[in-house]
This record gives C-alpha cells, sequence and structure tokens, in this order.
C-alpha cells in the first residue's frame, strides 16, 4: 500500500502565505498533493473541475480520482525515496496543456533532493499563468517553531519525531540528539535519512535498496532558499505550522532560476554521520 495523506489545513496555509482566500475560477496544480487534500480543507475555495493533481503515489491518485471525479489527476512515475522508490530518475513533468494561476507544493521539496528540487521548481515555473504564483514549502533546521511550547529546534522536533514513529512501529531508534544537533548547527543545508545518517551540504548519500528506505528528509535555511531563488519571497511558517514557504510569482514575463549544482557551489564531499540503531527497516 502507498502513502496515504490524512493531513488537511494545506488550503489555508496557501491562501495565507499567498494572500488569496478566494480561488474560484483559478486554476490549480497540487504537486505532490496526493490524494487531494487541498479540496477536502473545509476552507478550500477551489472549483474542483479546476484542480489538478500531480503525484508519484499511484495509490493516491486512484482514490483522489475516486472521491472527486470531476478533478483531474495524473500518476507521475518518477522516483522518489521510499514513496516510489522505483519510479524513473530525472523523469519530466507530463505534457499538461494548462497554465495554472496556482501551482502549490506542500511538504515535497521537504523528501527530496535539492538536485530534483532545483530541476522540478524550473519545470513548475514554465506551467504558470502570466500573474500566476508558485509556492513551495522547506523547513529551516535552526528555526523554533513552536517556542511557547516546545524547547527544541525543527531539527530536534524531526529527530525526536523519528525516535516515536519507530517506536509506534515496535523498533527502537537509538538517535544521539545532542550531538547530531550540534553537528548539524553550522550547516546551511542538508539531508537527514531514516532518522540515523545525517549528511551535511551534500546529497551524495550512499546506495539505500528499497526496502531499507524509511524517511528522507532535507533541510534548508532561510539565507539558503534566498540564495537559490533570489526573485522568490521567503515567508515564515502561518496556520500552526514548521514550514517556511518559497513563493515565486510569474509576472508576465518569467525569469528562470539558474540551475546550480554542487560542484559550482563548491560543496564538500558526502559527510555521513552514522547513528548506531536498532530499529530494523519498515517494510
Amino acid at each position: 500500500m502507498g502513502f496515504l495523506s490524512s493531513k488537511t489545513g494545506q488550503f489555508t496555509y496557501f491562501s495565507l502565505q499567498l494572500g488569496e482566500k478566494d480561488w474560484s475560477g483559478k486554476n490549480v496544480l497540487d504537486f505532490g498533493g496526493n490524494i487531494g487534500n487541498m479540496l477536502r480543507d473545509p476552507n478550500s475555495t477551489i472549483e474542483s473541475e479546476r484542480y489538478w493533481c500531480l503525484d508519484v503515489v499511484e495509490e493516491s491518485i486512484e482514490k483522489g480520482k475516486e472521491e472527486f471525479p470531476r478533478s483531474h489527476w495524473i500518476f507521475y512515475d518518477r522516483f522518489s525515496f521510499f514513496f516510489n522508490p522505483h519510479g524513473a530518475k530525472d523523469l519530466k513533468l507530463p505534457s499538461i496543456e494548462e497554465k495554472f494561476d496556482f501551482i502549490v507544493a506542500y511538504s515535497v521539496f521537504t523528501n527530496t533532493s535539492r538536485t530534483d528540487m532545483l530541476d522540478l521548481v524550473s519545470q513548475l515555473e514554465s506551467k504558470l499563468a502570466n500573474g500566476g504564483a508558485l509556492a513551495f514549502t522547506f523547513i529551516d533546521p535552526h528555526y523554533s517553531s513552536w517556542p511557547e511550547r516546545y524547547h527544541g529546534n525543527n531539527l530536534v522536533w524531526r529527530l525526536e519525531r523519528e525516535i516515536y514513529l519507530e517506536g509506534e512501529k515496535g523498533n527502537t531508534l537509538e538517535i544521539d540528539i545532542p550531538r547530531l544537533a550540534d553537528e548539524a548547527k553550522d550547516s546551511q543545508w542538508f539531508v537527514l535519512v531514516n532518522g540515523e545518517d545525517l549528511y551535511l551540504e551534500t546529497e551524495q548519500t550512499r546506495h539505500y535498496a528499497p526496502e531499507e528506505q524509511r524517511t528522507y528528509h532535507m533541510f534548508y535555511t532561510v539565507d539558503y532558499m534566498r540564495s537559490l531563488f533570489p526573485n522568490a519571497e521567503i515567508l515564515p511558517p502561518v496556520n500552526d505550522e514548521m514550514q517556511h514557504c518559497c513563493v515565486i510569482r510569474n509576472q508576465g514575463k518569467r525569469t528562470s532560476q539558474k540551475k546550480r549544482t554542487s560542484q559550482e557551489e563548491g560543496l564538500a564531499p558526502a559527510r555521513p554521520i552514522h547513528v548506531a540503531a536498532g530499529a530494523s527497516p519498515s517494510s
């Protein structure tokens, strides 16, 4: 069974970030929209026939199609760690004739490599209508999302969450949280794989077989995202969420972002930090 999300609130989040609550008459592309929870948000004003959902989990597309048959559902068979481990790497976006007023991606580029993010953002920008906006989320590891009720930053929250989730499966995940947090404190971006392996400022991870793949969490600081997308607006979390938002608007003539490589930025080779863990890979 593929991953089916039960989270709602995505429409509220993006309507606040984009400053527009009435999306009627707008073409909307929900990139990584899973089963279409944007439409399930009680505040949603999206017209179902103007909603397109593109996702790498085939089961989610089929379920969304059953519940919202007037919407447009497209399975995107591209590789995604854990979510679609047998998908094709670097697969281009499917051909869609429509241009979109809003393209949104909630918690998508938090689970994909930096290279994939840069590639896909460039492709998605080309599908914006004049005056349209692309909005996607990211997580700043050093940001404290709920300072009044939680002691740690977003990285510490994720590490504790990984332990909790494995515990729910009956597994034990032994993580030295203070040490990992200290190792990552000066990094602008990094990836945490399976809650155990931390790769600082590189995406050159070791190979993980499909049955080993549990989670893949990318983190970027606000300053680093501004350096990647200098024409974007970077907005703080809203709606009690932990995710920042990157908004790129098409003001008529599209300005493409230059795709950067790790080599161009002089980044260090892979530096995995392995933490002993007693958890077995989830099936």
